[in-house]
């Protein structure tokens, strides 16, 4: 039993600082290989993507993770690293995110999100959260636009990017009297997660907004294990207790080539998965840049650190083939047909008596494949 501070007094810590544990205590009981990816994945990139079929738990595996990683703070403290919002379909601006000056009463009109990035500059090593709920009802290039160019323009020499403009005075106030700027820059410790769902009200997501998350699919739904805590997953994480190791200060926040180099030390002297997927979709143009593979680098070595030994390096490649490489895949069947059945093939490959290299990707191409037949046009997010 451990203790949390509440001003200066001492009181028994009650909730699990074992990320599994928290989750069944919240009477979620997702597989500790889901549980694990989103981990690792918001730690890869602060930017992740929950696609699905409705009532999966997209949105409430983002809000119990949110309440884990703020667990020990104090009820106000844990309401100011975390903003949930419900996306609008109305939305054509950033003006839902970020508020507006309203020149007739010259107040500032903030929102959640605003405050909430004010509050991570003001506490630079505490990770908040974003849940962008239901992010597909309007389109994202619309609203979010400006925060995926951030997010790009980020690096070690600038690691707070670009600013984003708010108003054009030198002093702005809120109704209750907050100071805001002018200018914000998204900080480092902020981390956005967008659920999706699919159907004739919602946009489809574009290339360039895919390739900036890892896409993570919710569409198992299993009965037989959905009253029982069992749990036979390979890839999970090694110490369950996470809640300080999702930002190192011994690593760079931001994906670079240095992360493919440590990519290669892994492999050694073997052949490189990420180079012969980039060989196979290259002869379709359907290749990807330096990004993706210094994004799918950094995955793959954290998984490492993370889940210690023995590690699966083809499990890691496996899940992001399926969260990086086919969500942008999309389009017709004279488009995708051979590549799709090449890149199957690719997966299949037979490989010692584990059966296929990559299967959670062969399974979902399959399926791919199988609509793409039946409808002539296919789409990783259904």
């Amino acid at each position: 039993m451990g203790y949390i501070v509440k001003g200066e007094k001492f009181y028994p810590r009650t909730d699990p600082l074992d990320i599994f544990d928290f989750f069944r205590s919240k009477e979620l009981d997702f597989s500790k290989e889901t549980i694990s990816l989103y981990f690792l994945s918001l730690k890869a990139k602060p930017f992740a993507i929950l696609t699905g079929i409705s009532g999966t738990g997209k949105t409430k595996i983002a809000q119990i993770f949110a309440d884990y990683m703020c667990q020990d703070e104090n009820e106000g403290a844990k309401e100011k690293r975390k903003a949930f919002i419900p996306v609008r379909p109305d939305w054509m601006d950033n003006k839902g995110l970020l508020g507006f000056y309203n020149i007739l009463d010259q107040k500032y009109h903030s929102t959640p999100l605003l405050d909430l990035i004010i509050n991570a500059r003001a506490n630079p090593d505490k990770p908040h959260f974003v849940i962008l709920d239901e992010m597909n009802l309007a389109k994202v290039e619309y609203y979010f636009s400006d925060f995926l160019s951030i997010m790009e323009s980020r690096t070690d020499d600038n690691p707070d990017g670009e600013k984003i403009h708010l108003h054009s005075l030198t002093e702005a106030k809120t109704p209750d009297g907050r100071n805001i700027p002018n200018k914000i820059q998204i900080p480092r410790n902020l981390f956005f997660t967008g659920t999706v769902n699919v159907d004739e009200t919602t946009y489809m997501f574009s290339p360039k907004v895919l390739d900036r998350a890892n896409v993570i699919e919710f569409n198992e739904v299993n009965l037989e294990g959905y009253t029982s805590s069992s749990d036979e997953n390979a890839f999970s994480l090694e110490n369950p207790d996470v809640r300080n190791r999702l930002m190192d200060s011994e690593t760079s926040p931001f994906c670079s080539r240095v992360d493919y180099s440590r990519f290669r030390e892994i492999i050694g002297g073997k052949a490189n998965p990420i180079e012969n997927l980039l060989n196979l979709l290259k002869k379709y143009n359907l290749h990807f840049g330096y990004r993706v593979v210094n994004e799918i680098s950094r995955f793959i070595w954290v998984s490492k650190d993370l889940l210690g030994e023995p590690f699966n390096l083809n499990d890691a490649m496996d899940i992001q083939i399926l969260q990086k490489i086919l969500p942008k895949f999309h389009g017709t069947r004279g488009k995708l047909e051979e590549p799709l059945k090449n890149l199957h093939a690719f997966c299949k490959a037979e490989h010692l008596e584990s059966g296929a290299l990559y299967p959670r990707s062969a399974r979902k191409i399959a399926r791919m494949i199988e609509n793409l037949n039946v409808q002539g046009y296919t789409s990783f997010i259904e």
